[in-house]
């Protein structure tokens, strides 16, 4: 199971107003060095944005943090800019070799980008590290931080959850429910974690908490779940599907309002 996507949400300092006065065209405008080593086209438009968006950022306020938001805009890039280098233009193919030069220098600035940040004490970017290179001293230091309460945040017990995932089911929800519990009011949450939940406790045969988790998922947007199949379960287990939907909404209502407090729950394992 991959997490990784959950830990992906930008994060963005206070106090930088001047940040959101300018716009991409700006940027790219008054400093150069922000948009350099990208397609000049419409191809992967919005990972361009992310990328210079987070050298803009730590250019305003240096930040390992935003070589964390680099790396991740860099994979998301490398990846879109990947599948369109594939496209040959039939006019104008220099915009091929575009991608291509692109593609390319991601792949560099990624390496870069890995390397400078391979002693940092940073917790996003020490699982990082691990996540991607499978670097036991790195987990060892993850770890670490879990110990000493550094990984209070949502997306880091979202990467707490992808290490335990394999080997311990109530230490993942553990993480989960805790993911949930830090989230505050108007943020907005990964419907990752609702589904994650959701596949958890169907394994566990423990529909009833699946079709919770499942409805929660539908009402944050969540995708690939079979809600009907869960509830034909339910139903043939004896349970109430009204009252399951109403203490689902109840969750809904208590995550939106940043006041979720982790339900109790018995693993029959």
């Amino acid at each position: 199971m991959r997490f990784i996507a959950l830990i992906a949400g930008s994060l963005l300092l206070s106090g930088c107003t001047d940040i959101f006065e300018k716009s991409i065209a700006d940027i790219c405008e008054d400093h150069p060095q922000m948009c350099k080593n990208l397609n000049k086209d419409g191809w992967c438009r919005a990972e361009k944005s992310r990328i210079i968006k987070s050298r803009y950022h730590h250019f305003l306020a240096p930040d390992e943090e935003y070589k964390y938001q680099l790396l991740l805009g860099f994979e998301d890039y490398k990846a879109c800019i990947s599948k369109a280098s594939q496209i040959e233009h039939i006019k104008l193919k220099e915009k091929k070799t575009g991608r291509v030069k692109a593609l390319l220098a991601a792949e560099k600035e990624l390496k870069l980008l890995a390397r400078d940040t391979r002693d940092s004490d940073n917790p996003n970017l020490v699982y990082f590290h691990w996540s991607r290179f499978g670097s036991e001293s790195h987990l060892d230091k993850f770890l670490s931080y879990r110990d000493k309460g550094l990984l209070e945040t949502p997306e880091l017990q979202v990467a707490l959850a992808s290490y335990y995932v394999k080997f311990d089911q109530e230490k993942t929800i553990d993480a989960l429910f805790h993911a949930l519990e830090l989230y505050q009011e108007g943020d907005e949450i990964n419907p990752e974690i609702f589904k994650s939940l959701t596949n958890i406790f169907i394994k566990l045969e423990d529909f009833s908490t699946a079709y919770k988790w499942g409805y929660v998922a539908k009402e944050f947007d969540g995708k690939d779940l079979d809600l009907p199949e869960v509830e034909t379960l339910v139903i043939r287990n004896g349970g109430n599907v009204e009252a399951l939907e109403k203490a689902a909404e109840y969750y809904v209502d208590k995550l939106k309002e940043g006041d979720f407090n982790a339900p109790r729950y018995s693993l029959n394992l």
